[in-house]
C-alpha cells in the first residue's frame, strides 16, 4: 500500500469510528436503546498529561502523555462516546504486524489530563452491542425539571401497562372487522 492509499485509510477508519460513536450517542440520547445497553461499562486505560497540549503538537504523545504509567478506570458508554465526539486527540495504534490494536483518543476537555487507550475490541464490542439492541418497550416519566427519564416500573404499573396494550390491541382488531362508513 503507497503512502497516499495508507493516509485515506486511516481518514476512513477514524471516521467511521467517529461516526459510529456519534450514531451511539444520538441513539443514546433520543431514548432508543434499552436502559441495559445505557448502563454498559468499559475498562479504559489512561495515561496522564505530562505536557502543554495544543493544536500544533497534539500528535507528540510520546512527548505529552506519560504512557509507561497506566492507569485503568470503569466508565459508561456516553462517556466513551464523548471522548470519540469531542476527540482533540485521536491516534491509531498498530500491532506489531500492522493490524490496527486501537486508539489513543482525549477529547477537548481532557486533553490536558490524560489520554485514553481505547483497543479495536473494545471499539467492536460497542458497536456489536448497540447494533444487537433491540428494545421492545420503554418506561418514561417526566421529572420536575420537565426532563423525561427512564425508570423501572413496579409490578402494579407494568400489569396495567400490560392490560392497556391487551386493551388497544382488542380495539384495533375490532375496528379493522368494521365496515367503514361514508
Amino acid at each position: 500500500m503507497n503512502k497516499s492509499n495508507e493516509e485515506y485509510a486511516l481518514v476512513k477508519a477514524e471516521r467511521e469510528i467517529f461516526l459510529g460513536f456519534y450514531s451511539i450517542r444520538k441513539l443514546l440520547d433520543t431514548f432508543k436503546l434499552s436502559p441495559q445497553t445505557r448502563k454498559i461499562k468499559f475498562r479504559l486505560s489512561w495515561s496522564p498529561c505530562v505536557g502543554f497540549v495544543d493544536y500544533f503538537n497534539w500528535h507528540r504523545i510520546e512527548e505529552l502523555f506519560d504512557l509507561e504509567v497506566v492507569h485503568e478506570e470503569e466508565r459508561d458508554i456516553i462517556f466513551v462516546c464523548n471522548q470519540f465526539i469531542h476527540s482533540f486527540i485521536f491516534i491509531h495504534v498498530f500491532s506489531e504486524d500492522r493490524a490496527l490494536a486501537g486508539v489513543y483518543v482525549s477529547s477537548d476537555r481532557d486533553r490536558t489530563k490524560r489520554v485514553y487507550f481505547i483497543s479495536i475490541e473494545q471499539i467492536l464490542e460497542a458497536f456489536r452491542l448497540v447494533g444487537k439492541d433491540y428494545p421492545k418497550q420503554r418506561f418514561m416519566r417526566r421529572k420536575k425539571d420537565g426532563q423525561w427519564e427512564e425508570y423501572t416500573p413496579s409490578t402494579a404499573e407494568l400489569a396495567a401497562s400490560k392490560r392497556a396494550l391487551d386493551e388497544l390491541d382488542e380495539l384495533s382488531s375490532s375496528t379493522a372487522k368494521s365496515k367503514p362508513c361514508f
